[in-house]
């Protein structure tokens, strides 16, 4: 599971990759604008749940964020996970 990535592209103005990090429960997103680190946990809804966290809201966070958690959160769906939201 944690070699497992995904290259997604729309086109190439919009290439992106997804991918679980080397640090525990962590998810690396990157593309054209950098890089996002996201946090995960044990989701409340059986072992195949995750819950994404988003960062805190006092955090700075880039323009293209929220487009960079939907896209991790598709990510996870992808493998198999019902995601969990935490945070705004």
């Amino acid at each position: 599971m944690l070699d497992r990535s995904s290259r997604m592209a729309l086109d190439t103005s919009k290439e992106f990759t997804v991918k679980f990090g080397e640090i525990a429960r962590t998810l690396d997103y990157d593309d054209p604008h950098g890089h996002i680190l996201f946090t995960f946990d044990i989701g409340s809804k059986g072992n195949k749940s995750l819950c994404l966290e988003h960062h805190a809201p006092q955090t700075p966070r880039s323009p293209h964020y929220g487009i960079a958690f939907e896209r991790t959160k598709q990510y996870l769906e992808s493998c198999g996970y019902e995601v969990e939201i935490y945070g705004e």
